[in-house]
């Protein structure tokens, strides 16, 4: 089962470049989880460190936005898994 994942450019420097990677996780964090296997560093970039992801980041999936409690949503093959990086100031 393949899902894919498409990162924000700010994400992209840890994956060379690549806006679109694939991953097999059960649910959006095991997906996630992944990344960081693939790509080191890029957890600490995406998530603090009680484990939440960043409010600067959105979640989709199959353009549906999910809450940051909802990563244990279970994914199907040729799922998509959006993340967003929201642009936040003042």
């Amino acid at each position: 089962m393949s899902v894919r994942l498409k990162l924000p450019p700010i994400l992209q420097e840890f994956s060379g470049g690549v806006e679109t990677l694939e991953a097999s996780g059960r649910t959006v964090g095991e997906c996630l989880e992944e990344l960081e296997a693939q790509f080191p560093g890029m957890k600490e970039s995406l998530f603090d460190r009680q484990g939440h992801l960043l409010r600067v980041f959105g979640i989709y999936l199959n353009s549906d936005g999910l809450h940051p409690i909802e990563l244990d949503t279970q994914v199907q093959g040729g799922d998509e898994i959006v993340i967003l990086n929201f642009l936040m100031g003042g």
